[in-house]
Formats: C-alpha cells, sequence, structure tokens
C-alpha cells in the first residue's frame, strides 16, 4: 500500500500517529499537553534585501513531528510524480532535484524577465486554509478530524510558520493550485514560468511582453497585469509591490539572485562582498556587510556561511548531483572556478579550528558521533564538562564535525582515518591564513586504537614529537596549537580496539531483521548490517537502556584535554605560540 493510501485510510489520532512513527499518546502530548509558550523558539535574522525575517525553531519532540509529516507527504508527492511527471512541474523550491540554479536556468537568454513576489507567503496559508486542503484536494481527500490533526501539527499563531520542518511542502502543495494557474496563463502568453517559494518569474523571446501579465506605464516601471493579478489573488495570495521588477536582455537579468544573461550564475559584486567580508573576518574577528555602518560589524559566522555556501552551489556544483559532478570532474568536463571553493575552505576551517565556539571532536565517521551523543547523555552527571542538565534536558558542551558532502568535499574530512591524517598535517599552515585566530576551545581527533588510523599516528608523531602505537597508553597527545588526538581506550592489556568494543557483548549481538552485526560489513553483504544501522537502530533506539560504562575511560580523556587546554590558557605563554612539546597526556603546562 502507498504512503498515501495509508494515509487517506486514517481515520483517528491513533491511525496518523502511527503513520508519523509516533504513540498516539505522544503526538497528544505535543499537541495538547505541551506548554504552548514553550513550542516555538522565535528569533530574527536579516533579510539579503533589508529588514529582518521571523523565524520561529519548534522545540525537538515537536520538531521531530513535524519532520515526520514533511518525510509522510513529500512520499505522496514522490507517488504523484510517478504517474503525473507534470505534478509540481513550476516549482523549483523545497524539494529533491530542484533548486534556485534549476530556476534560474530555465530563463537564460530570455528577451524579458519579469519577477515579482507574493507577500507574507507563509503568513497567508492559514490553518483553516491547510485543514480545507487536505480535505477537499483531490489528491488527498482526508478525513476531516485526520485533516485538523495535521493543521494543528503544521500551524502556529494561525499560519505556516518558517522554521518549521513541513512548511515547505505543505506550501508547495498549497502553491501547486497557483501554479496550475499561471502555467496555464503563461502558454497562453507564449511565456515560460516557475515559481522559487514566493518568488515568480515570467519570460519570453517575444517582441512584446504580453499585457496579461505585466504592463509597461512608464519608462522603466511596470506593473503587473490585471489577469495575473487576479489568478493570483483567486488563489489567496497577495503581490507584494515593492519587488514587482522587469529585466531586458541588454541589462543584467536576475532570477531568484542569480544572473541569467548566458548561464545561470553569481552576480560579481555578491561574490566581492562575500569576499571581503570573509577578509575582514579573518584579521578582526568580525565583518560587515559593504554599505553598513562599520560599527554594526558583526562575528555571528551563520549569514556570511550561508552567503557562501550559496556561491559555492551556484559557481561550484553548478546544480549537479553528487556523482555525475564527480565523474564530469574526472573526465575533465567540468572544471569549477578554484576561488569561491578556496574561500568557502578558509572560511569552514576558520570557523571549525581557528575560532571553534566549543570544544570540537572530530571523528572517523558519523556512527562514532551518535555513540559518543548518547553516552554524554546517559553519563552526564560523571562528566560535568561534556554536558549539563537543564529544564530535565541534557545540553552538550562539546560539538562535533559531521561528516557531511560539504565538509568531504571542502575539507576533505569525513573520509574516515585519511580525513584524520590529512587535517594534521595541515594543521599549522592553514591556521597561517588568519591574523585573528582566538583558538578559545581544543579540537580533538579522536580514532580507533587499531591498525585503521596508521597515518594519523604517523602524522600525530610528526606534528607532537611522542611515539604513537596500539600500545602507547597515554590519555591525550597535544599536537600543537589547539589540537589533539585521543585515541580508544587500549584495554587493560593494550591491544588494537575500536569504538564499538565499548559496548557489552550482548548488544554487539543484537540482531536486526534476522541480520547480525559486522563493523567491517561490505557492500551487497545481505547477511550482516553495518555500523550505520547498529548507532541508530541498536544504540540510539535503546539509549534509556544501553549500558555505557565501558565510554567513561574514554571520556575522562576527553575530560583530561579540555583540563588540560585551559590550563594552558591560563598559562602566561598563548597556546599558538608554544612549542608543540609537551606532546603525551601526561606532562604539565
Amino acid at each position: 500500500m502507498s504512503s498515501l493510501e495509508k494515509l487517506q485510510k486514517a481515520k483517528s489520532l491513533t491511525d496518523l500517529a502511527k503513520l508519523l512513527g509516533f504513540t498516539p499518546k505522544g503526538v497528544s502530548y505535543v499537541l495538547y499537553k505541551m506548554d504552548a509558550a514553550k513550542k516555538y523558539r522565535s528569533f530574527d535574522i536579516p533579510k539579503k534585501s533589508g529588514g529582518v525575517r521571523t523565524i520561529h525553531a519548534p522545540e525537538p519532540q515537536l520538531a521531530l513531528l513535524q519532520t515526520r509529516l514533511a518525510e509522510l507527504l513529500y512520499a505522496c508527492v514522490h507517488e504523484k510524480k510517478k504517474t503525473d511527471r507534470r505534478f509540481w512541474f513550476a516549482s523549483h523550491g523545497f524539494h529533491q532535484g530542484r533548486t534556485i540554479v534549476s530556476n534560474a536556468e530555465v530563463h537564460r537568454r530570455r528577451r524579458f524577465v519579469f519577477n515579482l513576489d507574493l507577500e507574507n507567503f507563509f503568513g497567508t496559508i492559514n490553518f483553516g486554509r491547510v485543514r480545507g486542503f487536505f480535505i477537499h484536494d483531490s489528491m488527498f481527500s482526508l478525513e476531516p478530524k485526520v485533516a485538523t490533526i495535521i493543521a494543528q501539527i503544521a500551524c502556529h499563531d494561525n499560519a505556516l510558520p518558517q522554521g518549521s520542518p513541513c512548511s515547505p511542502v505543505i506550501s508547495n502543495l498549497i502553491g501547486n493550485i497557483l501554479d496550475s494557474r499561471l502555467l496555464a496563463l503563461a502558454r497562453d502568453a507564449r511565456c515560460t514560468y516557475t515559481r522559487y517559494a514566493d518568488d515568480l518569474t515570467f519570460s519570453t523571446n517575444e517582441k512584446l511582453f504580453p499585457t496579461e501579465i505585466a504592463v509597461n506605464v512608464h519608462g522603466a516601471d511596470w506593473e503587473v497585469g490585471k489577469k495575473l493579478r487576479k489568478e493570483i489573488e483567486k488563489s489567496g495570495f497577495f503581490i507584494n509591490p515593492a519587488k514587482t521588477r522587469m529585466s531586458l536582455r541588454r541589462s543584467r537579468q536576475t532570477v531568484t539572485g542569480l544572473v541569467v544573461n548566458e548561464k545561470a550564475n553569481i552576480n560579481q559584486d555578491y561574490y566581492r562582498a562575500a569576499r571581503a567580508m570573509c577578509n575582514s573576518l579573518f584579521q578582526t574577528g568580525f565583518y560587515f556587510k559593504p554599505g553598513d555602518d562599520p560599527a554594526d560589524a558583526t562575528d555571528n559566522l551563520n549569514p556570511l556561511e550561508g552567503t557562501l555556501s550559496h556561491i559555492y552551489f551556484v559557481k561550484a556544483r553548478r546544480d549537479r548531483k553528487p556523482r555525475v559532478n564527480k565523474l564530469a570532474r574526472a573526465a575533465g568536463e567540468f572544471n569549477p572556478p578554484r576561488a569561491p571553493e578556496d574561500l568557502y575552505r578558509k572560511f569552514l576551517f576558520y570557523k571549525y579550528f581557528a575560532a571553534p565556539k566549543a570544544p570540537l571532536i572530530v571523528t572517523e565517521g558519523i556512527s562514532d558521533i551518535t555513540y559518543l551523543q548518547c553516552a554524554i547523555r546517559a553519563l552526564v552527571k560523571k562528566f560535568p564538562l561534556l554536558g549539563k542538565e537543564e529544564d530535565g534536558k541534557v545540553i552538550r558542551l562539546v560539538h562535533f564535525l559531521k561528516p557531511t558532502g560539504t565538509s568531504r568535499d571542502i575539507l576533505n574530512l569525513g573520509h574516515g582515518a585519511a580525513g584524520q591524517a590529512s587535517l594534521i598535517s595541515s594543521y599549522t599552515n592553514n591556521l597561517k591564513n588568519y591574523a585573528h585566530k582566538p583558538m578559545a576551545n581544543p579540537v580533538i581527533i579522536l580514532c580507533d586504537n587499531d591498525d585503521g588510523p596508521k597515518t594519523v599516528f604517523k602524522n600525530a608523531e610528526k606534528k607532537g614529537g611522542t611515539k604513537i602505537t596500539t600500545t602507547t597508553i597515554d590519555p591525550f597527545y597535544y599536537l600543537g596549537e589547539n589540537l589533539y588526538l585521543v585515541k580508544v581506550p587500549e584495554g587493560a592489556t593494550p591491544h588494537p580496539r575500536e569504538i564499538e568494543e565499548l559496548f557489552q557483548p550482548a548488544l554487539l549481538a543484537t540482531k536486526l531483521n534476522g541480520k547480525s552485526f559486522d563493523p567491517k560489513k561490505d557492500h551487497g553483504d545481505d547477511t550482516h548490517y553495518g555500523k550505520v544501522a547498529f548507532a541508530e537502530s541498536v544504540v540510539r533506539a535503546n539509549a534509556s537502556t544501553v549500558d555505557f560504562s565501558g565510554f567513561e575511560k574514554l571520556l575522562e580523556r576527553i575530560e583530561a584535554v579540555l583540563k588540560h587546554y585551559a590550563a594552558l590558557l591560563a598559562a602566561p605563554a598563548a597556546p599558538a605560540a608554544a612549542p608543540a612539546a609537551p606532546a603525551a597526556g601526561t606532562a604539565t603546562p
């Protein structure tokens, strides 16, 4: 039975909860028992065009519920697209395979490009509209009670909140009604139409732009055509009059922020501004947007990271799928410009290693992160430097560098021990890129005590000056600057040991769907399951009952690093100026 059929058969909260992987009691608690004032955390972020955007971030339990709802609805959408290829045809925002680049590419080399924005896009989609859509839409036709619960999960203050995991998919479902009408209008007017969230674009190579869509009232001033305005308002949306613009072929044409005269690309002024902000950050620790008051300079890295991520995606990835991108590079068919990638790399190195906001742990893989997160949560009272309890929740005081496509492609991390070895060998040279490098917190390379990280040990020896093997038993190894190496504890009698061996044998023997755990599982092995499944489906899923006592020695080593580095910072000489020795963890500053 398809996801859509299961959703259509749901009659009650119990049925919907089951589809979302929740207990009925869990859904009821989040929706009806939880303090409404604590469901969302609100904050403002600056808009590129000026002003601020208010984000309503759901608390973790509600966020998980909304994420599960989004996953269910996306599954329904994917099923629909298999039978109707034109479903969501015009929309390029918030779904797989569509991006700002794909949205812009459609409008390349056009005589006219007309853009307009919808006003308060998420805010106009209220509770009644969400509920009514799921009841009356021919694709869903849900039970009213189920539609009501979906609207309760999705809405906040009678609107779809920006910051909710399910707002994008629901806004696209409702926005698809508008898209159907505007596609028909565009077809009749011999135009191309696309939508990226609240940003609508029409383009054409006709000699005269169709008046149904826009009218030239005076000089360079254009107004939305009556027919287009009528269709938008008929669909329950409104036009933002301050964001209506027409671009002609002889001028710079932009679509969702990308220049499209020849190919979808970044505005050079935008890139130069990002480069200037990075230069300021690397020199002083602060930056401000060109044109802003220098007194308003900030050290908040999030806005600048968003800018650099956007530039890298457009200029270096060109909207390719990762595998296609990799093959194209290997064949010499795709050579992205180096400067944007190098700038992004410098920024990420600064963020994670030169100016970490908290102690940072760099593991071999993502499963190690899951183990440590769960162990810290279970043993938080014994390790106050690693976490604290607050309002019944455990707040971790250390961060992890999660392996992602970005960390792999840009920082060469996430490839196991090879990435860790590379980080160690290039660490000192990379730090030379920054005049401002506070290094207020340590960076910990965490690796197994086996033959896998041989190159890690070799590079660490070269940098720190101390012998490191599977039988050395130092609690940690100081490598200079703010960099440390910690091995998985060697055991009472030192021997090669992987992190999974810190769990009890009974847990390692857990069967999943009849399969046994093998940490060295190969692709194509159907009789075993691997580390990621063990981490998520065995350890995290049963974290409240798992025995984490085997991790105490490892957590002690991590705390020892924090104490050692705190002592270095308190010493007269700064760690950046200190010699690499002492290298072993038993040394004192």
